[in-house]
C-alpha cells in the first residue's frame, strides 16, 4: 500500500521505521548496530529490514544538506560500499539469500510505497541508460520486455522519432524515472496522452512487466495512457500458433495470476485465442520471438504512425476552438 501524500514527512518515516542518527550507521561496531536496530530482528543480531532503509535515508540527509556530494554510482556500488561490510560487521550477512535483491525492493518501497525520495536524491546511476531514448515524438512509446528487442527498438525509433525503452525484464522503478525526467526535459506536457506499444510475451508473465511499466509510468505523472500490444495470437496463423505455443507455468502458486491474465485477454476479444487452450484446460502463451520484426513493423505503420502528429493537429484545434469561445464570450460581455 502506498502511502497518502497528504501524510507527513515525519509520519511516513515513523511507518517505515526511519530515524534521524548522528552517527554514520555505517561506520558502527557491531554492539552499537545491535543495539539500535534489534528490534523487530527475527533471522538475524539486527533488523535487516531496518537498517538498510536507515543507511539509505542517512545517506540521502548528508546528499541533500550539502555534507557529502550525490553518490553517482550503481545501487550496485552502494551495496558494496555501504550495506554489505556493514551487515557483515553485525554478523547479518546472509549465504542464502539475495540480500542485494532485498535492498533494492527497499529503496523502491522508499520511493513509491512511502514517497520518501528518489532516486536522483542520492545520485544513483541508471543501468539502463542505454537501453532508453526519448524522440521528437516523446509520448509515442514501444518497449519490450527483453533486451534482445533493443535492435528492433532503434530501428524504429530512428525511423520514426518515437520514445523507446528496452526493460531487461523486471521493470525498474529507477529507469522509468529517469525516462519520465527525460520526457519532461523536451517540454512535453505529462497530461497529454500517451500512446504504448508493447512487445513482451503473450502469457501470464509478461503482461505482468506489461502492467509494472505502466503503474511505474502513472506513479511518475503519465496518466493518459493507450495501450498497444505487438504480440498477440492475431499476429500468427493457426498453423504457426501451434508451432510456436508453450504450456504456461501452472500449479497452486499460478493459478490466480493465470485466471487474472485470462480475464484480461478474455476483454481483447482475440479471434485465435482459441488455439491457446486445449480441451483439458492447458494454457499456453507465445514468446515474443514468435512474432517477426516485419510483421511488427507492418503492424506499427497501421497502428502507431497515424499518430504521429495527431496530438499535435488535435491540440491546436482544441486551443483555437477555445479561444474562438473566448473571444465569442467577450464580444457578449461588451454588448451587454
Amino acid at each position: 500500500m502506498t502511502e497518502k501524500p497528504s501524510s507527513s514527512l515525519e509520519e511516513r518515516l515513523r511507518k517505515a521505521g526511519i530515524r534521524h542518527f548522528d552517527e554514520l550507521i555505517h561506520d558502527q561496531p557491531k554492539e552499537w548496530l545491535i543495539e539500535n536496530f534489534s528490534q523487530g530482528a527475527t533471522d538475524y543480531p539486527v533488523n535487516v529490514t531496518n537498517l538498510m532503509m536507515n543507511i539509505v535515508w542517512q545517506t540521502r540527509e548528508r546528499i541533500m544538506s550539502g555534507e557529502k556530494p550525490p553518490l553517482n554510482e550503481l545501487i550496485r556500488t552502494f551495496w558494496y560500499m555501504y550495506i554489505k561490510p556493514t551487515l557483515a560487521r553485525a554478523d547479518s550477512l546472509s549465504k542464502k539469500t539475495d540480500q542485494y535483491v532485498q535492498l533494492i525492493d527497499y529503496i523502491e518501497d522508499m520511493v513509491k510505497r512511502y514517497r520518501l525520495m528518489r532516486y536522483k536524491d542520492i545520485g544513483f546511476r541508471d543501468d539502463g541508460q542505454a537501453h532508453r531514448s526519448v524522440g521528437a515524438n516523446p509520448n509515442i512509446i514501444l518497449f519490450s520486455e527483453k533486451l534482445g528487442h533493443q535492435h528492433f527498438l532503434s530501428d524504429i525509433a530512428k525511423k520514426y522519432r518515437i520514445s523507446i525503452l528496452a526493460l531487461g525484464g523486471k521493470p525498474s522503478v529507477l529507469n522509468v524515472e529517469y525516462f519520465v525526467d527525460s520526457v519532461k526535459e523536451t517540454g512535453f506536457n505529462l497530461q497529454r496522452s500517451f500512446y504504448l506499444f508493447s512487445v513482451v510475451d503473450y502469457d501470464t508473465s509478461g503482461w505482468i512487466v506489461r502492467d509494472s511499466f505502466v503503474r511505474n509510468l502513472k506513479f511518475y505523472g503519465i496518466s493518459h495512457i493507450h495501450l498497444f500490444d505487438l504480440i498477440t495470437p492475431d499476429m500468427l496463423t493457426p498453423d504457426e500458433i501451434m508451432l510456436a505455443r508453450y504450456p504456461i507455468r501452472a500449479g497452486k502458486s499460478m493459478r490466480k495470476q493465470n485466471q487474472r491474465w485470462l480475464e484480461k485477454i478474455a476483454q481483447k476479444h482475440y479471434k485465435n485465442q482459441k488455439y491457446l487452450v486445449d480441451e483439458d484446460g492447458t494454457l499456453y502463451g507465445l514468446e515474443a520471438e514468435s512474432i517477426s520484426a516485419k510483421r511488427m513493423t507492418e503492424k506499427l505503420k497501421q497502428e502507431m504512425v497515424p499518430l504521429i502528429g495527431k496530438e499535435e493537429d488535435f491540440l491546436r484545434i482544441f486551443e483555437l476552438k477555445g479561444l474562438n469561445q473566448a473571444i465569442k464570450d467577450l464580444i457578449v460581455h461588451i454588448v451587454a
